[in-house]
């Protein structure tokens, strides 16, 4: 398939484009993806709102990504069957894009397996049971399915793969940052047991609360993983303590100014300031960098200038921390 797109790509980039579509939706379908997340992939692809009625339930994703209310589909979207009593559309006023009657087909197929898996397989009711868009009894029905007896829980969010052992509920979501997995575990179950030999895996943890707060906890979880690094592959929301309320916030804004002025640094520079907030010591980050003391003071100087504060004081210490962390949930 990789060497019929290239090959395609240097044909007709048109033609390479719709065997991308193919592609995409193949690869949601062989991950077991929800509803939620299928629709989430074709309104992200098609950059226009997507939706789905099946029976009496509409389901409606924007093209960044998030779900809003449902809408009956008006006269002149373009409109295909996925079902019995189901159909699926994209909310684009005038004319259709390229791609747009290809990803509707694809997207009609994708949510015909889906139904037709839905009674099988545990995937479809972790989702639900994660989302915070799901019912009081599609909600219920998902816990009854997963067998969660009552009791304290956290959602793990990590790559799709590796996945974690069979007994844990576990699924590949479709969020705005990519596919991702989402695990269920118990409160006092380690995480690192969860998987075989992952140690390199990075995971975020999220909150702990009750069956019914899984969605909260999927939510930290999706802004804890996005923090990780090389140095931290796994991180708990909950020891973000008030930076989780703020890196909620902020997730659906605009980047900070802060957090612009960092993302127009270079490399090294990024590395000197961060070596500089790790050792609170210019002489010590000067040692972990193998430059020369003198030479890192005068840059830090001039990078003072430029971010219009001094990481070095309380209050710029503070600013610094909440824009690094601001720039990586950007990345």
């Amino acid at each position: 398939m990789q060497d019929l797109l290239g090959r395609l790509t240097a044909l007709d980039p048109d033609a390479s484009e719709t065997l991308k579509v193919v592609t995409y939706f193949d690869a949601l379908v062989e991950r077991s993806v929800g509803v939620e997340s299928m629709l989430r992939g074709a309104a992200v692809l098609s950059g226009a709102t997507v939706g789905q009625r099946d029976g009496r339930q509409i389901m409606r994703v924007r093209a960044d990504g998030v779900r809003i209310d449902p809408l009956d589909p008006r006269d002149g979207w373009m409109l295909r069957h996925s079902g019995p009593d189901a159909v699926a559309w994209i909310e684009r006023e005038g004319e259709a894009h390229t791609n747009d009657a290809m990803i509707l087909e694809r997207l009609a197929l994708a949510l015909g397996i889906i139904r037709a898996r839905r009674s099988a397989g545990p995937e479809s009711a972790v989702e639900l049971a994660i989302s915070s868009y799901a019912g009081v009894d599609e909600r219920a029905g998902a816990l009854s399915r997963l067998r969660l007896t009552p009791g304290l829980f956290r959602v793990v969010a990590s790559l799709p793969d590796p996945a974690p052992r069979a007994q844990h509920p576990s699924a590949v979501v479709a969020t705005r940052h990519g596919l991702t997995r989402a695990t269920i575990l118990p409160q006092d179950f380690a995480v690192q047991d969860a998987w075989d030999d992952a140690t390199e895996l990075r995971r975020g943890v999220g909150t702990t609360g009750t069956e019914g707060q899984l969605p909260e906890s999927w939510s930290a979880a999706l802004i804890a993983v996005r923090l990780t690094t090389p140095a931290e592959p796994v991180l708990a929301a909950a020891d973000l303590g008030a930076l989780l309320l703020v890196a909620e916030t902020a997730d659906a804004g605009a980047l900070h100014p802060d957090a612009a002025a960092l993302a127009g640094l270079d490399g090294r520079s990024l590395e000197l300031l961060d070596a500089v907030i790790d050792e609170q010591s210019v002489r010590a980050a000067a040692v972990r960098l193998g430059r020369h003391h003198s030479s890192v003071q005068d840059r830090l100087a001039a990078l003072t200038e430029t971010l219009g504060y001094d990481p070095r004081t309380s209050r710029g210490h503070a600013r610094f921390v909440l824009a690094r962390m601001l720039l990586r949930l950007a990345d």
